[in-house]
Parts: structure tokens; sequence; C-alpha cells
């Protein structure tokens, strides 16, 4: 019987470990060649201080994370909701590096979306762009579990969270086991009052980073405000501003009917420190929570209320809650 390298659990062979997605020895030669000569040694076999399996991050400070749009939301104006599927692409090498699944139950995503229980499995990808080795994976508790009215208000019992764990973990969301866990990400003491934010852990549980919403009105966002303007957050700690995230507005004419008809985005994270890959790969998990939390409303811009089409043109926060300023067109 073999073991993992990393993590010490039997591997059965595998060419990654089942546990925590370490390379063991039988990745595709072209994959890791290819990885190698992009990123260094430390990609393909876990050496070179580079971070090992997550070395990928170690290389670049600036990223692009995609989501896939869904033809079948689409046509269906979000009635059947799909799970989501992000790219997340190096912006300096212009390379995609991972692909980000999500595993939810289809009835959750349908009654209780985007508030719903879920877990994303973070994959690296070969030579094609094709998912390899799984590499981590996001928890989201969401309103299944002990989070029943989670974005309805600033009590505890309210409280969106994320934890991110290492290699490809099964389970219940809201009770996997923590062996794994590389830190987390937590909505603060209510709420944030009126500016969204995050405060992004460690795997101790010791404060990393505050991501805050900026702008001249940062409670506002959402709506038809998506179709014209970019929503920043900042990351920042006692030290001062660690990077930011822009959450993008269309760039043409077939992304902004994406953006009209689907929940599918495109945000930037650029970071200005240099920071470990595991902060980083935090800062990615607080990226997608965002995601969930103020931008997977479907068709969030429009909808059809009392024979009119009610528009809506952007939506407030306050302390948790989100207030959907519209305007009826009868």
């Amino acid at each position: 019987m073999s073991f993992c390298p990393a993590c010490g659990a039997p591997d059965g062979g595998a060419a990654f470990c089942p546990s925590c997605g370490t390379p063991t020895g039988g990745a595709p030669a072209a994959s890791i060649a290819e990885s190698v000569a992009t990123y260094g040694q430390d990609v393909g076999d876990g050496g070179g201080g580079g971070g090992g399996y997550l070395g990928m991050l170690g290389h670049s400070n600036k990223f692009t994370i995609q989501q896939r749009v869904s033809m079948l939301e689409a046509v269906t104006s979000g009635c059947i909701e799909e799970p989501n599927t992000y790219d997340i692409i190096d912006t300096t090498h212009n390379k995609k590096i991972m692909v980000v699944e999500e595993k939810s139950d289809a009835m959750a995503r349908c009654c209780c979306g985007p508030k719903h229980s879920l877990l994303l499995h973070f994959y690296a990808v070969d030579s094609e762009g094709n998912k390899a080795q799984p590499l981590m994976t996001l928890e989201r508790p969401g309103c299944i579990r002990e989070k029943p009215c989670v974005g309805e208000g600033p009590m505890e019992c309210c409280l969106d969270e994320m934890k991110l764990h290492k290699g490809f973990v099964e389970g219940i969301p809201g009770a996997l086991p923590t062996q794994m866990l590389m830190g987390s990400a937590k909505m603060p003491s209510m709420a944030g009052g009126f500016t969204p934010s995050l405060e992004v852990f460690d795997k101790g549980n010791g404060l990393i980073a505050k991501v805050e919403a900026t702008g001249q009105f940062p409670c506002l966002f959402g709506g038809m405000s998506e179709m014209c303007c970019d929503q920043f957050y900042t990351i920042s700690n006692q030290s001062g501003p660690m990077g930011q995230i822009v959450k993008r507005k269309p760039k043409d004419m077939t992304s902004g009917l994406a953006e009209m008809f689907t929940d599918a985005d495109t945000f930037t994270l650029e970071l200005s420190q240099n920071l470990s890959v595991e902060q980083k790969a935090n800062m990615i998990g607080s990226l997608l929570l965002l995601d969930y939390m103020f931008f997977e409303r479907d068709t969030d811009g429009f909808s059809f209320e009392d024979g009119g089409i009610a528009i809506n043109l952007f939506n407030c926060y306050c302390y948790g809650c989100i207030c959907p300023c519209k305007c009826q067109c009868s």
C-alpha cells in the first residue's frame, strides 16, 4: 500500500491523493512539463518552496474569475438553476489554472438560491485546460443547516460564511471535518452595517484581512447598475491595503445579454502584497462567497410583476439585508 507524501493518507496507487489532492507521482507528463515551464518546479511535484500543489498561485498576484454561462438558465430566466462553474485565470500569464465546480442539491438551488448550502470543488487543469487533480474544497453552510435566515439581518444565524479545505472533501455543508482546514471568511458583527463586508481568517482563526465594498455609495450594488458600473471591494489589514476585488461590468452586447438573463459574472482579483499561496486561495474563496452573497440573484435587473415589468435600478445593503430599489412599468 502506498501513502500520500503530504498528508500520509493511503492513496490507493492513484496519481493524486484522494484526501488532499497532492500529486503522488503519476500526473500526466505533458501537464507537469507545461506547468513547470510556466510556473517553476513547485507546481509539478510540490517542491521548490512555491506552495507545492497550489504553486500556480505563487507566481502571480492578478487573477480573473469567470463564471460560465448556463444556456438552460438563460432560456428559463433562472427558473431552472444550474450548479455554477468558474474558470480561474492567471492574468499575468494569460493561462487558465483552475476550474471550480459547485455541488449542491437541485431543490435547494431552486427554492433557496442563492442562499443555499453548497460545496465548491477546485481542480487544477491539464495542458488542454481540462480539469485534472482536485486541489481544495469550499464549504458554505447556507440556509439548509445552522443558517436558516442567512442574508436576512445582522444576527449570528444570518451571517454568511465559508470554510476552505485542502483537497477534495465531501459531506454535508456545515458539517465537514476540519483536519484539512486552510482558512475561512465570514460576515463581521452586525453584518458590516451599511457596507457589504467579509473578514478573512487563517486556519488558526487569526484575522488576516478585511474585504469591504468601496466607492461613493458602497451600500448600492447590483440590479441594472451592473450593466454600466464596476463594483469595487478593497482588501486590507492593519498595515494597509492588500489588494482589490472588482465585479466587472459587461464589455460588449453579448456579455451584456448574458449579464441580463443569467447570473454569470466576471471578477478580477489583484493583490498588492506578497501573500502565501494559502492566503491567496482564501482571497479567491472570499471572492466566490461574495458572488453568491450579492451577484447570484436571477433576473436581478428586471422581473415580471403584477402584469408589468419591474425594473430594479440597484440593491441597497443594510445590516445584512438586501433591499431592491424598483420602478414599475405597466
